[in-house]
């Protein structure tokens, strides 16, 4: 039984990240954040069509962790790359993570984004590039010949 509890506790000290936080009278407490957890962004996505420019305010996206430490996908949520082309959620697997410093490097040459429970290889993501600090993230990328940015912050 003992074993057990300590092998629970080992596991739950991998699991959870602490942060100190200060309070207004100046004393410190202690935060526990889950690190794999899903983070989601709001913030403004801007795709460069050939119909025109498409911005779409108030986007959502998500980063959600793979098993994989180096590595994470993004959901954009309602995308629209076009005026006329519907809102959809948009996952772009295979995004590379590096840290450097305090910066969170994301980047990925190509990969086949998904919609809808499908691959889209037509809108194959090539030139991923973003980056996350602090609260904010940016990223640009082509979905196939559309140049898309999105700069956002993290939201509750």
């Amino acid at each position: 039984m003992k074993k057990t509890v300590l092998i629970l506790a080992a596991i739950a000290t991998v699991l959870v990240s602490c942060d100190k936080a200060e309070t207004d009278n100046g004393n410190q407490e202690e935060i526990v954040t889950v690190s794999n957890d899903t983070v989601f962004y709001s913030g403004t996505l801007l795709a460069n069509a050939s119909s025109g420019d498409c911005q779409t305010p108030d986007t959502r996206i998500s980063i959600n962790p793979s098993d994989k430490a180096d590595s994470t996908s993004i959901t954009i949520f309602k995308a629209k790359l076009a005026e006329r082309m519907p809102a959809m959620d948009i996952i772009i697997p295979g995004i590379a993570v590096q840290k450097n410093g305090d910066v969170t490097v994301l980047s990925a040459d190509s990969t086949i984004p998904q919609a809808m429970g499908n691959p889209f290889p037509k809108y194959a993501v090539t030139g991923f590039e973003g980056e996350i600090l602090n609260d904010e993230i940016t990223f640009s990328l082509k979905f196939g010949s559309t140049p898309t940015s999105f700069n956002g912050r993290i939201t509750e």
